[in-house]
This record gives structure tokens, C-alpha cells and sequence, in this order.
């Protein structure tokens, strides 16, 4: 748990742009893009891949993957709970799947490409520069590193759990779709 708080995880990639800072992680996955689509956007099954995430809820009338629905996200480290409240922001079915968290002002996503034998799965989080929590971060130095670190070694381990329930659901050798 100690390394997690003092690493950033090796394998993302870090970006700052114009409007704020981008954290990714892509990694292939040996399923169709529809079946990665149905996963990532049906948003109370989060839980299933997120270390922190432990299920969400529509608030919406629209309880499915639509721009401008509202979602709470139910997460949890260790004994400590929160709920966050979420719009998603960006639906391409099959391909490109955001959301907003509110409070904080971060932007989580997944960019789905289809591959060869399966997908490249780009799971990301962005922070505006406005992001109120992301102000708090660089004030607070390295009272705050160690949360951003956990967040992104979540992010890491997420898309490692996806890519794992993902293929584990693909039919074995010698299915041929019929």
C-alpha cells in the first residue's frame, strides 16, 4: 500500500495541455469493442473492475449511457465511503464513453479502438486547470501526492481488471459467431 502512495505508476502516460493535465493507461484487450462498450458505460457495474468504485446509480429518468444523465458514484478506500455525483459527457457507442465528476472537476473516460483480434482500451482522467481539487493537490504538495498517486495506481489497476473480465467472458477457441 506505501508504494502506491509515493508512485505515480510508470506505465501512464502523463500529458499537460492547454486546458489542464491528462493520465492514461492504454492496453489491448483480446474483446470486441461492443463487448468493452457494454462494460464501461453501464455505470452501476463499475464496481466490478474499479479499486475504488463500488457501484453507482442513475439519478436521471435516463438510466442508461446518455449525454447529460446523472449518476452518484459510490466509492470507498478502506473503512472511508464517499458518493460522488457524475454527468456523462461524452457517448459514442462502441468507441468513446465520459464522464463528469462535479465535485471534483475531473473527467474520467474510455476511448475504445478497435484491434486486430480485439480492442485497445484507453481508460483516462483529466483535470481542468480549474479543477477545484486539483488547486487543493499542488497546494497541499505532498500531503496531497499520496491521494492523486492511489487514484492513478487505481486507475492502472482498473484497466488491468477490465481487460481480465473482459476476456474472461469471450467464448473459447473454435467459437465462430453462428
Amino acid at each position: 500500500m506505501l508504494s502506491r502512495l509515493t508512485r505515480r505508476p510508470a506505465e501512464l502516460v502523463h500529458t499537460k495541455t492547454d486546458t489542464g493535465i491528462r493520465d492514461e493507461l492504454s492496453l489491448f484487450v483480446a474483446a470486441p469493442p461492443e463487448a468493452l462498450w457494454a462494460l464501461v458505460s453501464d455505470v452501476t457495474q463499475m464496481g466490478r473492475w474499479s479499486p475504488e468504485n463500488v457501484g453507482a446509480q442513475w439519478l436521471s429518468r435516463v438510466t442508461g449511457p446518455t449525454v447529460g444523465a446523472w449518476f452518484v458514484g459510490f466509492n470507498r478506500i478502506g473503512p472511508v465511503p464517499w458518493a460522488t455525483p457524475c454527468e456523462v459527457t461524452i457517448v459514442d457507442s462502441d468507441r468513446h464513453f465520459e464522464f463528469r465528476v462535479h465535485l471534483i472537476g475531473t473527467r474520467w473516460g474510455y476511448r475504445l479502438e478497435p484491434a486486430e483480434g480485439g480492442t485497445l482500451v484507453t481508460e483516462y482522467r483529466e483535470w481542468s486547470h480549474g479543477a477545484p481539487l486539483l488547486k487543493l493537490l499542488r497546494l497541499s504538495g505532498p500531503i496531497g501526492r499520496p491521494r492523486d498517486n492511489l487514484a492513478l495506481d487505481g486507475l492502472y489497476r482498473s484497466v488491468y481488471r477490465l481487460k481480465a473480465l473482459a476476456e474472461a467472458a469471450q467464448p473459447g477457441p473454435g467459437y465462430r459467431g453462428d
